[in-house]
């Protein structure tokens, strides 16, 4: 003898809601945390972006600790007001602490030269390193280059 179910009453459908709805929940979770973007991907075009190296080397750890401070300000600026501009990180290295390491990644090389540098806190900035730098207090050293576009950037 075989029961029949009644009619518009499916197994699964409590296990696919479920489903639907902990994908639903973990992605809100993720937005507004801030980890991820609903519907959205990184800012990346392979073989477009235009990034720079810049390492200074300090000689005392207070400048390290007062160029680093001043510098956040200039990363919350451009957060807020370079949207060509995608990575933009200081860290100090790993082997000597008295050198960091600066990752900008740009739209173009021309929105850095002729944008970003000329920004509001960059103007502030760039001066105080400068006169470190001609006090023989920083070395600066840095290169750049054009990406190829065969890796990636995960956003």
């Amino acid at each position: 003898m075989r029961i029949k179910q009644p009619r518009g009453n499916n197994p699964f459908l409590p296990i696919i809601f479920g489903v639907m709805l902990g994908i639903g929940i973990s992605q809100t979770f993720y937005a507004i945390k801030g980890l991820a973007k609903l519907g959205t991907s990184p800012k990346r075009i392979p073989g477009e972006a235009w990034a720079l190296v810049v390492t200074i080397i300090f000689q005392s750890n207070q400048d390290l600790e007062a160029i680093t401070k001043d510098w956040t300000q200039v990363a919350k600026y451009c957060a807020e007001n370079e949207p060509f501009l995608y990575h933009y990180e200081v860290g100090r290295s790993d082997s000597d602490p008295l050198k960091v390491h600066i990752l900008e990644r740009y739209e173009s090389k021309e929105k850095y030269l002729n944008v970003h540098k000329n920004g509001d806190e960059f103007l502030k900035f760039r001066p105080k390193l400068k006169a470190l730098q001609d006090e023989g207090k920083v070395t600066i050293e840095g290169f750049s280059y054009q990406e190829l576009g065969h890796g990636f950037v995960s956003g």
